[in-house]
């Protein structure tokens, strides 16, 4: 598979749209799925500014790379591991399970912060390039990266963005999650050089699932809250 601008730009100027007619559908009918209908819309920003990525490196267009490449890390490891939980949070019927998530929202955010903070105040930390036409983003870190601290890096990251999901009380989390699960699996197995990147683009995809529980409506497909 090939990733380009062409797919990211053309993947992000149909999710836009998606997105805000999500939204607009879930302040009708229900406002606790405002954050999910956010989704599709959020993705394709995302993949908009990735595919500015792809522009700046082939026109090798430094300063466009390093702001691009920035502002898509902003949402991969900032914005994700903050709206994912709170996503879950917003929906969840269990009590205690809505504590967890509230929970993993403040730790998402603190991890968004070692992520991003690094990276805004030297933009230089990040740096890009093309690999088996993917992008892999390599960003320098406060702490050095040992093999042990690579490993919780990604054990923490992936389950702060999939266990609000799968775990969710809610069906609709729970297809998106196992549906993003599929997704982190494929690229785990495929495309692991550009692990984020890809992942990010996959699971953009998926998002349009979204946009179907939207068009189908919420009510009718609604799980109950667990007792």
């Amino acid at each position: 598979m090939c990733f380009s601008a062409t797919a990211s730009f053309s993947l992000g100027a149909a999710l836009i749209p998606v997105g805000i007619a999500c939204l607009k559908k879930a302040q009708e009918e229900d406002r606790r799925y405002m954050p999910l209908a956010a989704f599709p819309l959020a993705f394709g920003i995302q993949q908009a500014i990735e595919g500015l990525v792809w522009v700046g490196l082939g026109a090798n267009h430094t300063r466009l790379v390093a702001l691009a490449a920035a502002g898509f890390v902003c949402f991969s490891h900032g914005f994700w591991l903050v709206w994912t939980p709170l996503t879950a949070a917003s929906v969840e019927g269990d009590r205690r399970r809505k504590q967890i998530w509230r929970a993993l929202t403040g730790i998402g955010l603190l991890y968004g912060l070692y992520f991003n903070l690094p990276l805004w105040l030297h933009l230089r930390q990040l740096a890009v390039s093309i690999h088996n036409h993917s992008l892999v983003y390599q960003l320098q870190l406060w702490l050095y990266p040992t093999r042990f601290l690579v490993l919780l890096g990604y054990t923490l990251y992936v389950l702060t963005i999939l266990a609000p999901l799968v775990l969710s009380g809610d069906r609709h989390l729970q297809r998106l999650g196992g549906l993003v699960l599929v997704a982190l699996l494929l690229t785990a197995n495929f495309f692991s050089a550009g692990f984020i990147s890809v992942w990010c683009f996959f699971a953009a995809l998926v998002s349009l699932y979204v946009g179907y529980v939207f068009l189908q409506g919420l009510e009718p497909r609604s799980q109950p809250p667990l007792a």
